[in-house]
Parts: C-alpha cells; structure tokens; sequence
C-alpha cells in the first residue's frame, strides 16, 4: 500500500483525502441535527464528531490550539482533515489514498475516485484548502463530517460540527469524489433476529463489498471466555456469493461471525453477533417492572422483565421506537441519547410482549461556578452539556422565597451585572431541549452560592523604614473582617505575606528583603453570610528597600604599593562605591559594579597605612538607594 504524503504546507493547504462508495453507502438519517453545533476543545484527543459507514464508526478528534501551535496543525498527521478521512478510509477499506492535493482527483491503492456533480452519503468534499466526507444531504444542504475546522480567541479553543453548503450557492473551487472499488472488501455487518424457534430456518444477512467477493459464515456454540476457534464451531457456510444464507439450527445459544473475502485473497472478519434458537415450552406472557421510565441523556438504567411460565425455554428480544431517543440492549439496559420519549417493547420469540415509555430528559449541567466577579456582577459559567437546545439560569429570590428563572441561553456562561456589594446570591442552572414542538428539561445543576466583591480599599501609602522594614497605611473598608497584604518582589507575582485586622488600617512589614523593589497591594475581606469575600485590589504603592550593609570587607597591601580589597556580595546592590580616608575626609576612589566583590585600588600617594570604607547602592527607575558603609578597614 501506498503511504499518505502529508507533506508540510501553508494553512492554505491542508490537504487529505477522501471518501466513500455508492454501491454500498448506508445512508445517513435525516432526522439527524443538520444545525452546526459549537464546541470547547479543551483536550487532545477530544472526540467531537461521529460517523458510522458501512457499520464502522471513525470518530473526529481534536486538539486544542492557539498562536503558538496553530500553523503546525494543518499537516498534523493525527489530528488534521487528512488524518480523518486517511483514518476513515483505512477503517472501512482497509486501504491507502494517496495525491491528496488541492485541484487534484484522490487516488487508491485499489479502485479509483471520479468527480461527480450530485453527492452522496460518503463522497468527498474538497476544496484548495480543506476535505471532508459527506456526512448527510437534506435537499440542497450537505452536512459535512471534518477535523480541524476551528479557532481560537482569549477564551480558548473552539470547534463546529454538522456544518453544512449549499449546492445551489458552492465556491468555484468546490468538488466532490465518489469512489468505485475494484476487487474491494469490507467489514461485514451481520443483521440477523436475536432469537427464533428451533428447527426453523434462520436468515443471516451482512454487507460485503464488491459484487465479485466471497463470503463465509462461521457459527459458534458461545462460550463465557469470548474466544472461538475450530473446537467451537458449528457450522461454516463457504464461498456464498451473495450477502445471506438460511440455515436451520436445534435449540442452542450461538455466535456468528462472517468473513469477506476478496478475488486476490484480502479478507475482512465482522464482529461476532450473539444470537438465541429456542423451543418449547414458549412464553405465554411478558411484563416488565416498569410502566414508565426517566432517563437521563447519556446514562443508563436497566429494566427488568418476566416471562411465563418460569419453565419457559424462550428468550426476550428488545427493541425501541427511536433509537436516535434511547437504545436498548438485548439485556435490558436502555441508555438515553437524547431529549424525547420512545416506547421500549420487551417481546418473546412466541410472540407476546410487553411495552414501557421511556422520557429521556437533557443532560445535569456539571461544574457551576463563578468564572469572576466584582463589586455589581457576577459571571457565572458550567461544563457544556451535548444535544441540548439550551441552558435556563434561576436565581434565588429572597423575597418571593422560591428560585426564579432569570435567563435561557444558548452558551454555557452568563454575566449578571447591578448587584448589590458585598452581597450573597445563589444559582442553579438546567439544560433544556426543543423536540418535536417539546421542551424537555433536565434536572437542576447543585445551588452555587456567589459573593460580590467589597469595596477595595484606597490610598494605600508605603514608607520605607529601613533596609528591612516599609511601613503601609491606606483608608480602610467599613465592616472590613481583616485586611491581606499582598507583595511583589523585584517584579515577581504578588503573594500574601500578612493578614492584619480589620480595625487596622496600617502595618509594618519587617524582615524584607534589602536592596528589592517591592510592590504592595491590599484586599479588604468582608464575612457575607458566613464566607471571607475579598474585595478587588487596591492601587499598588512602591517601595524600594537599601542594599544591606557591605561586611566582610579585607584590605591587602602589595609589593607596589596598591592595595587589593574584596567584600563579601550584597543582595540586590547594582554596584559599589569605595571610599578612602584622605586629609581627615574620605573621598570616593571608585566605583564596582556587581557582581564583581574584589578591586585593587593603584596610583596611591602615600606610602603608609590607608583606611577604606564601601557602601552598596541599588538603581530602580534611575534612584540610588544607599546601603549603609562598610567597616573601616587599613592597609
């Protein structure tokens, strides 16, 4: 097989592949969604779109991306157009497409694409700049199934599904493909009854693939370990040229499994299909636990039935009226997939059955939380629910004692603004879900309880005390619980290094870090029916600590006569200044800058004792701070 080329390219240029076959198409319902659905990326791998093609499902996947890696997607060999349809084809065929480029016609390693002008339910799309594989067509409208159509803002990363054209109104550069196979196999997808009588001839039927392949049908006695191999088998059905046979079985519990063979010798195997042949004595009666059952949309209950009488050798089958509404299992587990109701029928091989209703309803919106909030407003925001219409906020409402709706949205944020400060609110939030002219809704999230922001407080005033010590003061907050002061050293990020009391309005901040300049912050916290609420911060105020003072300090007399002095380095010091004793003045010979701690002072008048001091110095926005001097020191 010929390897797909994702070569590098403009984002102009994502190229790929490919889809489908007419002769063996399934098509798509069109009761499916065909409005694009926006949705969060928020992982890698994210699964944000299906589609299932001749019983195999090929799912789309996402990453989320952003101005650092955004132009590198486009030629991802996962996650970009190509990676889909390259990932399709291989699913369904088992082979390789190939010269995927814009104005190009996809070739196969086996069969051949042709352009067509009326599409069908796994053609190609194609354009100079993406491809995608033609998911379902209401009329003019074609809904696409694609990967890496997306963007992104300052909120994140974000996709659409069923995106749809128009054929009346395409773009010039607009094709579709259709593919024939040559000599082509499939995955076959067995459609048979789950259970029927005894000595009474079955019907399998599947999908296969080019009309020239083979087929065989292998039947299994089932066993708990879900292995089969020779000493299992039953029966095997060879080179059927068709898609069924008919076979007659004694009472028994069976797997089928068929396997499509191609002319040149390919094959490709179905999953196993569980099935049942019963006999006497039938079920006379069926009945459920159940008359009616909720469901939520996504999860899953089971239902219980009950068959007479209790010696009865026959089996249930199960089945729903919508299974776009809720799917049963053939034991019973009915699984919500979207708002509605269905009937679910549990039903004997003899005939008699028993039925329940099933109401799926929307999605539990998770995660409520606050997003932000100040003074007057609060942001709310939650996890995003699938297949709902759109989301109903209610706010507690203290004087009618009862939560009142306040919102219906379609996102899944809400900004409240006109608050009260310093105040308490609560939240809840439901998904909802129009269909067939009804709305269904969907059980309430857990009650958030949300704070406005205090005042902050003002003038806040910073004093420096010494190399170690500032002293802060600023107008306090009425009904303030306590103040947290907050520092940022040398333009790091503000961290909390005191609480003082609320009837404190001013505080000494000792033991920081000499020769650093410090921003200061201040929150007031207020009590709001029993939480700490914070306010916003106040305006910064600045402070620039003095290098400590310069120990250590050694002077050393050389052979010439000049004298070597080193000291030991003080913290945030830009450089340091040497003085030397002369005529009962000391006089600045030089200046060291940091990080260098030693110097050698030359060109000295006198040949007797000299007497040194040094002093650090920091720069901030052109100010010298001053350490204090060294020691003297002689040489």
């Amino acid at each position: 097989m010929k390897g797909i080329k994702l070569c590098k390219r403009v984002a102009t240029a994502c190229i790929a592949l490919v889809m489908m076959v007419t002769a063996f198409a399934v098509p798509i319902s069109t009761d499916a969604a065909t409005i694009p659905v926006t949705v969060k990326v928020s992982k890698a791998g994210q699964v944000v779109d299906s589609m299932t093609f001749n019983g195999v499902t090929v799912q789309a996947i996402y990453i989320p991306r952003n101005d650092s890696n955004a132009s590198e997607m486009w030629d991802d060999p996962v996650y970009c157009c190509a990676a889909l349809v390259t990932k399709f084809y291989k699913a369904v065929y088992g082979c390789t497409v190939y010269n995927l480029w814009p104005g190009s016609t996809p070739l196969c390693d086996v069969g051949y694409f042709t352009k067509v002008k009326t599409p069908q339910v796994g053609d190609i799309y194609g354009n100079s700049s993406h491809w995608a594989i033609v998911k379902q067509i209401n009329g003019s409208e074609v809904v696409l199934f694609e990967q890496n159509w997306t963007w992104y803002d300052n909120n994140g990363c974000y996709a659409k599904y069923n995106r749809t054209v128009d054929l009346n109104n395409l773009e010039s550069d607009v094709s579709f493909f259709r593919y024939s196979g040559a000599n082509i196999i499939v995955k076959p997808v067995i459609t048979t009854t789950y259970a029927s009588l005894e000595n009474i001839q079955k019907t399998f039927t599947w999908t296969k693939g080019s009309d020239d392949s083979t087929s065989t049908l292998n039947i299994y006695d089932y066993n708990l370990k879900g292995t089969y191999n020779s000493s299992n088998l039953v029966s095997s059905t060879t080179n059927i040229m068709g898609t069924s046979t008919s076979l007659t079985f004694p009472m028994g519990h069976y797997m089928a499994q068929v396997i499509n063979y191609s002319p040149s010798g390919g094959s490709y195997t179905s999953d196993f299909m569980e099935f049942y042949i019963v006999g006497e004595p039938l079920a006379t009666s069926v009945e459920l636990g159940v008359d009616s059952l909720t469901v939520v949309a996504g999860k899953s209950k089971t239902v219980s039935s009950k068959m007479m009488p209790e010696n009865t050798n026959d089996v249930l089958t199960w089945s729903s009226s919508d299974n776009s509404v809720a799917t049963v299992s053939n034991k019973g587990v009915v699984t919500g997939v979207k708002a509605g109701v269905a009937t679910i029928t549990s039903k004997a091989v003899s005939g008699v059955k028993d039925t329940c209703t099933v109401t799926v309803k929307p999605g539990t919106v998770a995660n409520l939380r606050t997003s932000s909030y100040s003074k007057n407003s609060i942001a709310l925001k939650w996890d995003s629910v699938s297949n709902v219409t759109g989301y109903r906020v209610f706010r507690y409402d203290k004087a009618k004692k009862k939560y009142v709706k306040i919102a219906d949205l379609k996102n899944n944020s809400y900004k409240l603004w006109g608050l009260n400060k310093a105040s308490a609110y609560k939240f809840k939030v439901r998904s909802y879900k129009k269909s067939k002219n009804k709305s269904y809704v969907g059980k309430y999230s857990p009650v958030l309880s949300a704070y406005t922001r205090p005042d902050k407080p003002k003038n806040l005033t910073a004093y420096l005390k010494s190399s170690s010590t500032v002293k802060l003061s600023w107008t306090g907050i009425n009904g303030a619980k306590n103040y947290a002061v907050y520092a940022s050293a040398d333009g790091g990020n503000y961290e909390i290094i005191k609480t003082v009391s609320g009837k404190k309005h001013s505080v000494k901040l000792k033991k920081l870090k000499s020769g650093t300049a410090y921003s200061f912050k201040v929150k007031a916290v207020k009590k709001v029916s029993g939480a700490s609420v914070y306010s916003g911060s106040s305006k910064a105020a600045y402070a620039t600590t003095n290098p400590g003072k310069v120990k250590g300090v050694t002077a050393v007399k050389n052979s010439d006569g000049s004298v070597a002095l080193s000291w030991k380095p003080v913290n945030g010091a830009a450089k340091y200044q040497i003085y030397m004793l002369s005529g009962g003045y000391y006089v600045r010979v030089k200046t060291v800058a940091s990080p260098k701690v030693n110097t050698t002072i030359k060109n000295l008048a006198s040949k007797g004792k000299h007497t040194f001091k040094i002093r650090a110095y920091k720069l901030n926005y052109g100010y010298k701070y001053f350490g204090k001097y060294s020691d003297e020191v002689k040489a």
